[in-house]
């Protein structure tokens, strides 16, 4: 059961990313010649006048990425009516960040918004578009993905689920680590079992054969990053399976409430077979704790409802909207979008997704805020640094200890 919240519920704390993502703003505040920089690097630019949603198309995005991004925008106008500000935003559907921090020692960089984002950029990350469905994969909207894993996951026990570490998906994506990974597909030696997901095949067959809850039946799911962040990682951290995720550069809005050793397993990308082994062989000798770690993996998607997606949403472009230092004025090239025409430009398989995302207004109050609080940010991000390093030294001397048994057996036979 998802859980839902009252008029005084305080925001779950990764939050707080919020006024972090928006703090090269915050003394300056957002002016017209910055968004104008930051249209040189957008794919779309959204503007929020008196309720009513506007957009300017700059380039196509792939696929359905771009309608579904602003379906979600205007579910959020139909979930809090009356409560969204005006506002002006440059928004990108690339996957990586472009927006380097290196580039803008000496000066404020240009607002865009995009799906994810790294330590070393500006870019702030919002939520992505398969949170209401993504119909060339088959994926169905959030919550209705989210019950589906959950009720397979509750039907499986811990020692009924299979004690090696499981990954599918598309090495051929320009990612080092997914090609480095096909090499540790071996459960004897690296107790992992590594899959090669053939989109093209099933996207000749509807993808009708593609189950996120096939993944559920293993105790331990690998995350490996693509191009960029992948939209897998809300999937695999829902089965309640103890999250195995491979050194990632890249941040969406709700992966900053990751925590290594309490929701996941830090695996390192520089021994990686072996990593994957040593957690495995960890795992296996310590079942309670690894089904804690997976539980709370699960528990964390688990607060991730619509419902505060829409939060998410609407604090970051509220906390927004207070930067700008101009009023929002709608330019000539924009047209007006609503949900009615949106619907009429989707196809019909694109519109059963949409419909099944729609909102209703809400019965409650946005949760609260909580306040900015940088040393907080920045402790738990040291904790983090502090509790891979850890975990990466635990390795070394386990890995050191098996090579000096090895060298015995050869001297000794």
């Amino acid at each position: 059961m998802r859980n839902h919240r009252n008029s005084s519920t305080m925001c779950p704390s990764f939050f707080r990313w919020i006024h972090h993502d928006l703090e090269p703003w915050a003394q300056s505040r957002i002016s017209q010649a910055q968004m104008m920089e930051a249209q040189g690097l957008a794919a779309f630019r959204v503007l929020i006048s008196e309720g009513r949603l506007y957009v300017d198309f700059y380039y196509a995005c792939t696929q359905t990425r771009a309608m579904f991004t602003i379906w979600g925008l205007l579910q959020l106008l139909k979930r809090y009516p009356g409560m969204i500000p005006d506002l002006d935003i440059m928004f990108d559907c690339m996957d990586r960040p472009t927006v380097n921090r290196s580039r803008y020692k000496w000066r404020r960089p240009p607002p865009l918004f995009r799906y994810c984002t790294t330590e070393w950029d500006f870019d702030i990350p919002f939520p992505d578009w398969s949170f209401w469905g993504w119909p060339e994969t088959n994926i169905q909207p959030w919550d209705d993905e989210f019950r589906r894993i959950d009720s397979t996951s509750r039907a499986q026990t811990w020692t009924n689920k299979s004690a090696n570490a499981y990954w599918r998906g598309n090495p051929s994506v320009g990612s080092p680590v997914r090609v480095d990974l096909l090499q540790c597909n071996d459960t004897k030696l690296w107790g992992a079992e590594i899959f090669i997901q053939n989109w093209m095949k099933e996207a000749q067959v509807g993808f009708k054969q593609l189950s996120l809850t096939d993944q559920c039946k293993y105790r331990y799911k690998i995350y490996a990053e693509g191009y960029a962040w992948s939209v897998s990682l809300k999937y695999i951290l829902s089965c309640g399976s103890l999250p195995l995720i491979i050194s990632p550069i890249y941040q969406d809005f709700f992966s900053r409430g990751l925590v290594p050793g309490e929701n996941y397993w830090p695996i390192s990308s520089s021994n990686l077979c072996q990593s994957i082994k040593f957690a495995v062989d960890w795992s296996n000798a310590n079942p309670s704790k690894a089904e804690v770690m997976g539980r709370e993996a699960q528990n964390l998607m688990r607060n991730i409802s619509m419902e505060w997606v829409s939060d998410y949403m609407y604090h970051l472009i509220l906390e927004y909207s207070k930067l700008q230092n101009f009023k929002p004025t709608r330019p000539s090239s924009a047209q007006e979008l609503c949900e009615e025409s949106v619907l009429c430009y989707a196809s019909e398989r694109e519109r059963a997704f949409l419909e099944n995302s729609r909102a209703s207004p809400a019965a409650s109050p946005p949760c609260t805020l909580p306040p900015p609080d940088h040393d907080l940010i920045e402790s738990r991000i040291q904790k983090k640094r502090k509790t891979i390093s850890d975990v990466q030294e635990m390795e070394n001397r386990v890995l050191t200890q098996v090579n000096k048994t090895k060298d015995l057996v050869k001297v000794y036979g």
